[in-house]
């Protein structure tokens, strides 16, 4: 059985979706990996994530809950000490989030900025892979 169409579909699709995130098109975004659930592991293979963009992406969704507002950058360098225990300078968390609102994961708003889909997931699948890394670490009952 020739698995070419399935290769090129997949192509099409990861065009399609990077097309999605590159223009901030949540909507589609979300239609994309409802349809297709593999492109979850596209996006946390991608080049994009490295890991400052995940913890970046993670202290904002930590202080949007915090706050119930958008995380201004002096909340993500506290956020990024206190609950990740990295430390990043302003200047560095100023530069990541501008690269971060260029690739479509978060949005400036308010003097602070916000998670969009494809951030929340980066977001999300950081705290859990931290999380199962800390329980997986603790001794067994």
């Amino acid at each position: 059985m020739n698995s070419w169409p399935a290769l090129f579909k997949k192509r099409r699709l990861k065009k399609e979706f990077d097309t999605a995130v590159a223009e901030g098109n949540d909507a589609k975004i979300e239609q994309l990996v409802k349809e297709n659930p593999w492109l979850q592991d596209y996006v946390e293979e991608g080049d994009d994530t490295d890991v400052n963009v995940k913890r970046v992406c993670a202290a904002i969704g930590v202080m949007e809950d915090e706050l119930n507002a958008p995380a201004s950058l002096d909340d993500i360098v506290h956020s990024l000490e206190q609950d990740f225990k990295v430390s990043m300078s302003r200047s560095q968390v100023e530069s990541t989030c501008l690269d971060l609102e260029t690739k479509g994961y978060i949005k400036s708003q308010d003097q602070g900025f916000t998670l969009t889909v494809e951030g929340s997931r980066i977001c999300d699948n950081y705290l859990n892979k931290q999380a199962n890394e800390l329980l997986g670490s603790l001794p067994g009952e």
